[in-house]
């Protein structure tokens, strides 16, 4: 078995796609989540399925967590998202939900019970700065979403992204979030900066890309508003830096990891748990990782 120093957290995609492009762009916006990296869906399986693949997880690991993925997992379709969290939250899973919100006052009351952490995309502390990224109407959703989950006490994280602008607003943004926290728990808050995985293009690199110790420097400066919450940062790699080892699971069963450069393709596919077992593919992909960075030492 796994144990949860080796592998603390793992990613299920019931989903690949999302529905950010719904919204506008406003008008001085390059386009809405232009800095995505999301494929078109290619997740397809069953309610009996999920369920199967939840209980071998457990099965084979001692993972603490879930982090329920996508695209967006709170899509307007049946993909089994109130099944899997209430499964995996009955196995044992603490389950984190990564949403950009747009439709979760929908589906709230169905999934309430089962998630332990509801992870909001927020990049700006104001409309300005959050639809530039998301489109027309985000921060206003935001808004009401924040409202919604702090009168309820559920515990919150939040996603940000940013470009050499939007770290000029980084301070009110922690203001904003260290308000939040004063009502309800607040787990962590990531801030990422540009990462040319898959499908890079000079185009982004333009709009998102400035400096790597700029961006860590506006990170360490927000730190201190929020003393009490866990700041990390993600900040742009060059294409053949090692990526942070994470484990992807689709709701079909197929098992993917982040192997090493940013500029690899898509990360690698291992096999499918149900066949072929969760934990012997989780440790291929340890091996390969370990074969990959012994390579790059040896030839860099």
């Amino acid at each position: 078995m796994l144990t949860g120093e080796e592998l603390g957290i793992i990613h299920l995609v019931l989903n690949t796609d999302c529905n950010a492009w719904d919204l506008a762009p406003t008008p001085s916006s390059p386009g809405v989540c232009r800095f995505c990296y999301r494929e078109r869906n290619r997740v397809k399986a069953d309610p009996d399925t999920v369920v199967r693949v939840i209980d071998r997880l457990r099965r084979e690991s001692e993972a603490h967590r879930i982090v329920f993925t996508g695209g967006d997992p709170v899509m307007p379709y049946e993909n089994h998202l109130e099944l899997a969290l209430r499964h995996a939250h009955s196995a044992g899973f603490e389950t984190n939900l990564h949403t950009n919100g747009l439709l979760l006052k929908e589906c709230y009351p169905e999934i309430r019970e089962h998630v332990s952490v509801y992870s909001l995309a927020i990049d700006g502390p104001d409309a300005e700065t959050a639809d530039w990224f998301r489109g027309k109407g985000y921060f206003d959703c935001f808004q009401a979403n924040a409202a919604m989950l702090t009168s309820d006490r559920r515990r919150l994280a939040f996603n940000t992204f940013t470009t050499a602008h939007s770290i000029q607003t980084l301070q009110d943004l922690a203001r904003l979030i260290s308000d939040l926290a004063v009502t309800t728990p607040v787990e962590y808050w990531l801030i990422s900066q540009y990462r040319p995985i898959g499908r890079a293009n000079p185009h982004k690199a333009e709009i998102y890309g400035f400096g790597r110790e700029d961006f860590l420097q506006a990170v360490n400066d927000v730190r201190a508003l929020v003393p009490d919450i866990p700041v990390f940062a993600q900040p742009t790699r060059a294409p053949h830096d090692a990526y942070p080892f994470r484990v992807w699971v689709l709701a079909d069963g197929t098992v993917t990891a982040d192997l090493g450069s940013v500029s690899a393709p898509r990360n690698a596919v291992l096999g499918n748990l149900l066949t072929d077992g969760f934990e012997s593919l989780v440790r291929r992909a340890f091996a390969l990782r370990a074969d990959a960075s012994s390579h790059q030492e040896v030839t860099s």
